[in-house]
């Protein structure tokens, strides 16, 4: 398979967008896609995308620029309870190893058996 589409500058990226009825502050548009990348700004325009390609009248950068910075906030969110929960869960394995097997029980094979490298090597 052949990728026949070309380099488009910024400015030419956004003024496809605006083309298509985006509407936009041109710099801005061309400020976030040299931060974002036109395809990640396009999957927040998506919802808004007709079949021909065009976008619904009355689409603005600024509403699917706040679905992206909803989801960025959101992700980091997630992110950190993933953190905190991971941190949690390591503390307890290691209190509980040391209190069992010493304060090198994390390096002792027999002190997680579901965590031999053999099984890691299926």
């Amino acid at each position: 398979m052949k990728y026949d589409k070309g380099h488009l500058s910024f400015e030419a990226q956004a003024d496809l967008l605006i083309q298509r009825g985006l509407i936009a502050d041109k710099a801005l548009l061309i400020k976030i896609l040299e931060n974002v990348n036109y395809y990640r700004l396009s999957g927040y325009l998506y919802p808004f995308r007709q079949p021909d390609d065009t976008f619904k009248p009355g689409t603005t950068l600024d509403r699917a620029w706040r679905h992206y910075t909803f989801d960025r906030r959101f992700r980091l969110i997630v992110m950190d309870a993933i953190e905190r929960v991971e941190v949690s869960v390591r503390t307890r394995l290691i209190y509980e190893l040391s209190r069992f097997n010493g304060a090198f029980g994390y390096a002792e094979p027999a002190a997680l058996p579901q965590l031999s490298p053999a099984e890691f090597a299926r």
